[in-house]
């Protein structure tokens, strides 16, 4: 099998487990992402589903496609509107339901009652946006799968132009990161954002060939899953930061000193995070870029993804062999 049939097979596993979530979701919970009305807090759930599976599984499958982005970028502006529609799916799900979540763990971890109590508050006055229904949902994953069931040119993609883009993935990571990390005991935030892209699509990468990976190019992708779930959730907690002020400022009801005790929870993990991203950082960008690129040539070589491929191509054709006898073939083997 060649390394792009293996993507290709990848994405569909990750593809069909988002569609069979929805299909049972749907049977389960009705046809809504959203809570009903009230002041009512997201069943647990719902939570569990939008962190473990259609927010982290569509972050997946983005990847995946700027990973065969070559295949891609040059035909048809159906493709590519439809990977555009697809990370927009991404952030709407994750932003969607990060308020809630992330005001939920900060109550659970809260060290005082009163404190616990003013998160309640100000999370009962957020509601989630999610962009996409229920049914528009199914339909971008029915679609996410013909795309890459019939994207013919992922076949002509060569193994070592992968192996090159998951390696320049990190690459991009670690020079960003230096920047970011630059003075040893301060982050540097302007470039947190555009850290956290570039973490996540490198880590993404480097799991597709996890089963592949050294012992050492295990430990590093464990590094850069944990940072990519710190940025991510120092995103959130900034974004929760702006959402509180704002439900106060629409809410003249609230108590300045309930907004003052979330204000000041939500600053206090923020620098958490900061430090714990600063501990990271000397593990997780460790690893000179040439390294990590050994390290996806071995794992290719490992998994067996140079061989001939399995995918079936464009044409069919008649043949006729030395015998005279015909024959069906499907035309030149890209190699």
């Amino acid at each position: 099998m060649r390394l792009a049939d293996y993507v290709v097979s990848y994405s569909l596993q990750i593809n069909n487990r988002c569609l069979r979530y929805l299909a049972e979701c749907d049977t389960r919970e009705g046809n809504s992402l959203s809570p009903d009305g009230g002041d009512e807090l997201p069943a647990e759930g719902h939570m569990v589903y939008a962190e473990s599976l259609l927010t982290r599984d569509s972050r997946r499958l983005a990847s995946m496609w700027s990973l065969m982005k070559p295949g891609w970028v040059d035909t048809t502006a159906e493709v590519v509107n439809h990977v555009k529609t697809l990370k927009k799916a991404a952030s709407g799900l994750a932003d969607g339901s990060s308020g809630h979540r992330l005001a939920m763990r900060l109550a659970g971890v809260a060290s005082e009652d009163h404190e616990a109590q003013a998160i309640l508050t100000i999370a009962r006055k957020l509601r989630p946006e999610n962009p996409f229904s229920w049914d528009e949902l199914n339909e971008l994953f029915a679609r996410d799968s013909h795309f890459w069931r019939e994207s013919a040119e992922f076949r002509h993609l060569h193994d070592d132009l992968l192996c090159q883009r998951v390696a320049r993935s990190y690459k991009k990571s670690y020079r960003l990161a230096n920047d970011c990390f630059a003075d040893a005991k301060k982050l540097m935030p302007s470039q947190s954002k555009n850290l956290y892209r570039r973490v996540q699509v490198c880590a993404h990468q480097l799991e597709l060939l996890r089963p592949g990976l050294s012992d050492k190019g295990k430990s590093q992708l464990w590094y850069l899953l944990k940072m990519s779930d710190t940025l991510r959730t120092r995103s959130g907690l900034l974004k929760l930061h702006g959402e509180a002020q704002q439900s106060a400022a629409d809410d003249k009801a609230l108590e300045q000193q309930t907004l003052d005790i979330v204000l000041l929870h939500i600053d206090r993990q923020i620098e958490k995070m900061d430090k714990r991203m600063l501990r990271l950082a000397s593990d997780c960008f460790n690893v000179k870029p040439k390294h990590i690129a050994r390290w996806v040539e071995a794992a290719v070589d490992r998994l067996g993804l140079r061989d001939v491929s399995l995918m079936q191509t464009g044409q069919i054709g008649r043949v006729s062999d030395p015998n005279g006898a015909a024959g069906s073939t499907t035309g030149k083997d890209h190699v």
